[in-house]
């Protein structure tokens, strides 16, 4: 009897160990820069009046300077001596103490039409709430046809193309225009792109916080402003999204675009490395049938993300 138990229980506990090391997707936040924000070193004083004896400009110290006040939200204070002789505050809030999964699913509506769906995950160790989503495309054709709209209380707009970080393709932003949808910690909200071009690998940013500083009456010193960061504190990192060239790929040649993103995949967490070969020999051999049919199971399993089941299928048509 006691040899008996003793089996079953060794039988329970190693089907418990291999439960445990049963691989399953498991995708990256967006990625962020280094970026230290501290006071100007050199800086030139202002010009506080012209002595109306003399003509000469009367200068003196702005003393600007930046002070932490919260890092988990990435707040600080700008300060600065203003012309009246007295000290002058302005609230900056960094757009990049956020932490964020984005996730899509991609459909065909009754149309024949790609909808997009993009989850955006605000994880609970964010510092602030999300204030922007823009995701890179390469279409021509996108609904709403024209920008900016707003839809369901969420503004959607095309970043410009003079902007370095968005020069490439068209960057379409979507924001929650109030308090409702406010995206805080811990929680997730849904943004909605159709197009008729198949889903490809792509850029996405995302940015947190508040993104205007209520003023003080006077312009900040320019060497203050010029130390605060740009687009590129935007967290960053590859999602799906339309592109049209895709339509015109040979079998053979959309074979060729999943087989060379296939380490992508995994280094995204988009694909368990236990099934990485399995693609790479059947994306050589052009076997479609069992690629759609094994992309189904590895779905199920979480042994594929949306994402890469998205490119298969959209790329099987």
């Amino acid at each position: 009897m006691m040899k008996h138990l003793l089996v079953w229980i060794l039988i329970v506990v190693g089907m418990g160990i291999q439960s445990l090391l049963i691989e399953k997707t498991k995708p990256l936040p967006l990625q962020k820069k280094q970026i230290v924000l501290s006071s100007p070193r050199h800086y030139l004083k202002r010009v506080l009046r012209v002595d109306p004896k003399t003509g000469k400009e009367v200068l003196y110290d702005p003393q600007p300077r930046i002070e932490l006040i919260d890092a988990k939200t990435g707040k600080y204070a700008l300060k600065w001596m203003g012309y009246d002789g007295k000290e002058k505050v302005v609230v900056y809030q960094r757009p990049d103490e956020i932490n964020v999964i984005v996730s899509v699913s991609v459909e065909k509506n009754s149309s024949g039409r790609y909808v997009y769906e993009y989850t955006i995950q605000n994880l609970a160790t964010s510092g602030e709430y999300l204030a922007g989503f823009a995701v890179q495309t390469f279409s021509s054709d996108m609904t709403p046809n024209e920008f900016p709209a707003e839809i369901d209380n969420i503004f959607i707009s095309e970043m410009s193309n003079t902007i370095p970080e968005f020069k490439d393709g068209r960057w379409i932003r979507f924001a929650p225009l109030s308090e409702r949808p406010q995206v805080n910690p811990g929680q997730r909200i849904i943004f909605k792109l159709t197009s008729s071009s198949p889903p490809g690998l792509l850029m996405c940013r995302i940015h947190g916080g508040d993104f205007v500083m209520k003023g003080v009456g006077e312009h900040m010193p320019q060497e203050l402003e010029d130390t605060l960061p740009g687009y590129e504190a935007w967290p960053s990192g590859l999602t799906i999204g339309p592109v049209e060239n895709l339509k015109t790929l040979s079998k053979d040649e959309c074979a060729r675009y999943l087989l060379d993103r296939l380490p992508k995949f995994k280094e995204l967490g988009w694909m368990t490395s236990d099934v990485v070969t399995w693609y790479e020999q059947h994306l050589k051999s052009d076997e479609w049938e069992a690629l759609l049919k094994r992309a189904e199971q590895d779905l199920k399993a979480e042994k594929i993300t949306t994402e890469v089941f998205a490119m298969i299928t959209g790329l099987a048509r």
